[in-house]
């Protein structure tokens, strides 16, 4: 037997182990393009055996492999996933969330290398990038650890783009009925610059959609829009545009509050200070809805957050238990924001931040260290950054209201 059939004969044994780890890193890309609004179209798959073979014949005669840790290192896209996007200049948000989601083996390729056409060619062909990445068992459930560091590739480019690089391959580098003549490597060429002009009309009707998004008054009709009209205003705001949050638990609440709508949504965004615009400006504008609303509201809408969040970023749906505990240490933590906010104002402009608060309330080092740790723990959670825990959270929720709230009641006899 070949060391090419051997392989071969692996593989088919472990086919449906490299679908579900390309169908994992799917699921989770797809999920947190969605979150972030970001339009695209995700789909995953292992490589075919027979279209696989006809690769290995091909590159064991320009050189012969010597045994199966050769192929294994050779071929790395056994498992792939495509992102193909709705428009192109998306592409360097998805790269930072690919990074963000999983562990890249190796820094991203981008084609093509060199950015003139090659010889005969009057346009540059693919225009894509590939990431090389495996799923942490930092972060992956106790199901899908075995899936953990199994090389997966991921390639990012337009719809239109994907869709000319699947007929130029099949085409091109499988012909069934001998080489392409002049005429068709023309033509070829010639689809491939109607398909460049089409990714610059795409990007004029991104900016069309943003600019509708920001005129209507109408409710937002989904997540993309929001995302569309957020994005228009970081721009104004002189806030980044690479990363503008969690648009889907942004416009969940503001569903709720009736507030969806660019009129209504503009006076949280006039409240956005110097300070707060390093930050993604839908985590900002969540954060100010969140802070805004009173205990029975802030509760409800911290079950809604954690739901979405759940669904959307980890793919799992929220327990009761979770749901109670993410509501209760979410209003004692609004509890306690409010509580320094009234004690110590922050100055007109200025982003309020409670461990500055406590500091200027003369407590102790320690209570500033504890309200520092809690603050992250709650940007983490409400941002999407951590699984919630039922146990880290309640516990988190009975510090602030059995230690810190009258900590800073006693030492201002102020009443919280």
């Amino acid at each position: 037997m070949s060391v090419i059939d051997e392989f071969l004969d692996h593989y088919n044994r472990e086919f449906d182990f490299y679908a579900e780890v390309a169908r994992t890193v799917q699921s989770r890309t797809e999920a947190a393009l969605s979150s972030l609004g970001i339009r695209a179209i995700v789909t995953s798959r292992a490589k075919r055996p027979d279209r696989l073979r006809q690769k290995l014949a091909k590159r064991n005669k320009e050189k012969p492999y010597k045994d199966l840790k050769d192929i294994y290192r050779d071929i790395i896209d056994l498992a792939g996933v495509r992102v193909a996007l709705y428009f192109p200049s998306d592409g360097g948000r998805v790269g930072r969330l690919i990074g963000e989601l999983f562990k890249e083996i190796r820094a991203p390729k981008t084609f093509p290398e060199n950015r003139r056409p090659k010889l005969n060619k009057r346009f540059m062909g693919y225009v894509a990038t590939h990431y090389l990445v495996h799923l942490s068992s930092d972060n992956t459930q106790d199901t899908q650890r075995r899936y953990a560091n199994t090389p997966v590739e991921i390639q990012v480019a337009s719809v239109l783009m994907h869709a000319w690089s699947e007929v130029e391959h099949d085409l091109v580098y499988k012909p069934e009925k001998g080489d392409l003549s002049e005429d068709e490597f023309a033509i070829l060429d010639e689809i491939n610059g109607l398909v460049l002009s089409g990714e610059i009309a795409l990007e004029t009707l991104q900016r069309a959609i943003e600019r509708r998004a920001s005129k209507d008054d109408a409710p937002f009709n989904d997540q993309f829009e929001l995302a569309s009209y957020l994005t228009k205003r970081a721009t104004k705001l002189d806030m980044s545009t690479a990363d503008i949050g969690k648009v889907d638990v942004l416009i969940d609440v503001l569903r709720d509050l009736r507030r969806d709508s660019p009129a209504k949504l503009s006076r949280y965004l006039d409240q956005i200070s110097p300070e707060d615009r390093s930050r993604p400006i839908a985590d900002v504008v969540l954060d100010k809805v969140l802070s805004s609303q009173s205990k029975n509201t802030a509760k409800r809408l911290s079950g809604l957050v954690s739901k979405t969040l759940s669904r959307n970023r980890f793919g799992v749906p929220v327990d009761e238990q979770t749901e109670n505990a993410f509501g209760y240490f979410l209003t004692q933590w609004i509890a306690l924001e409010k509580t320094l906010e009234r004690l110590v104002p922050p100055e007109q402009g200025a982003r309020f931040l409670p461990s500055q608060a406590v500091q200027k309330l003369g407590l102790n080092h320690g209570l500033v260290l504890e309200i520092e740790n809690l603050r992250s723990l709650r940007n983490s959670l409400v941002h999407g950054l951590q699984t919630p825990d039922p146990a880290t959270m309640r516990a988190a929720g009975i510090l602030i209201q059995e230690s810190i709230l009258p900590a800073i009641k006693q030492a201002r006899g102020n009443k919280p």
